[in-house]
């Protein structure tokens, strides 16, 4: 049963709107308090709020601004009512907002749950595509684990997300908390967080120089100890909500050590030889340019390549490619 907060501090449409939607199979939470909507909102699991825009203390369009500023709620649909006469510029304040959809009482039934069945429909999509993201991470993470090179991804903001035990095992040393750790920051101490971020930093501004998405470096520890490292940016992936760009890191890799066999993998999806190749390019970090140049075609040749690499896999972009290559 989908659940469904309710926010008006008029009880007499409060409750229409409760009787509305519970009459047609909805669980409704329903509160004429606004400073309640955090409280039930970390409680339940609702698939859309509908506010009033109109109340005394904290009007909905601030009340949908906060929803929607809150990483752990912000894909959760809002409507907006009001009673009054809407102006142009209301509507535009309450979308900017972050509203989905913006409606004036009176309003028909039957167009109040058209719209209700609309947004939820979109957080079914949404919770759904974000399912799948997980366990695709899951099984990434997972192979990852097994890998012999120490592998470290990030987010957009530069903050480590995640670390391999190859990766944990260079940088525990310098760990200030426990060594079994398995979220950021890893226990690490305040100065490696720092060099992460620093050296982050240095991949974007390569990679924008380079026009390339893999980099290679030299990383000096605390200790002194150095490091060569491989560096590679991953395309935005569209089913992860929060739109990251992810760099993936890891210690030189011999193309003989891949942790992942080329020809199994072509097997399995039946890739060409030169598509094989390809693959094992994407894997290493190279950009269309520099593939290109290495398998003496066009980067649109490469393009059309990656398209075909994409349908026989099941993939849309290099990500989620390079996930696949540890399934």
């Amino acid at each position: 049963m989908n659940e469904i907060l309710v926010v008006d501090d008029i009880q007499d449409n409060l409750l229409l709107s409760k009787t509305i939607l519970e009459l047609n199979g909805y669980y409704v939470h329903a509160t004429q308090n606004p400073k309640e909507t955090n409280k039930i909102l970390k409680r339940n699991n609702i698939d859309l709020v509908i506010l009033d825009v109109n109340m005394p203390e904290v009007n909905g369009i601030e009340l949908c601004k906060r929803i929607k500023k809150n990483p752990k709620t912000a894909h959760i649909p809002v409507i907006l009512f009001t009673a009054e006469r809407t102006s142009t510029d209301d509507i535009v304040s309450g979308l900017n907002g972050g509203a989905d959809k913006y409606l004036t009482r009176p309003i028909q039934e039957a167009e109040l749950l058209a719209w209700v069945r609309a947004s939820i429909r979109d957080k079914m999509a949404y919770d759904d595509a974000f399912r799948r993201m997980k366990e695709e991470r899951r099984v990434f993470e997972q192979a990852c684990n097994e890998a012999p090179p120490a592998m470290i991804l990030f987010d957009a903001e530069g903050t480590p997300i995640y670390m391999n035990p190859g990766a944990q095992a260079i940088f525990s040393r310098y760990s200030t908390g426990t060594r079994t750790r398995t979220k950021p920051p890893y226990g690490l101490h305040p100065s490696v967080i720092k060099l992460l971020k620093n050296l982050y930093a240095t991949t974007l501004v390569a990679r924008r120089r380079k026009r390339s998405n893999r980099t290679e470096t030299e990383w000096t520890l605390p200790d002194g100890h150095t490091l060569q490292m491989l560096i590679m940016s991953l395309e935005r992936d569209p089913k992860d909500p929060r739109g990251n760009d992810y760099t993936l890191v890891m210690t030189q890799v011999p193309l003989k050590n891949l942790p992942f066999d080329p020809d199994t993998f072509a097997i399995r999806h039946g890739l060409s030889k030169r598509e094989k190749e390809l693959v094992t390019l994407i894997f290493q970090g190279f950009s269309n340019m520099e593939i290109g140049e290495r398998m003496f075609i066009s980067e649109h040749t490469v393009k059309v390549h990656l398209k075909h690499i994409f349908d026989k896999v099941g993939v849309k972009n290099r990500t989620s490619l390079i996930r696949k290559l540890f399934v």
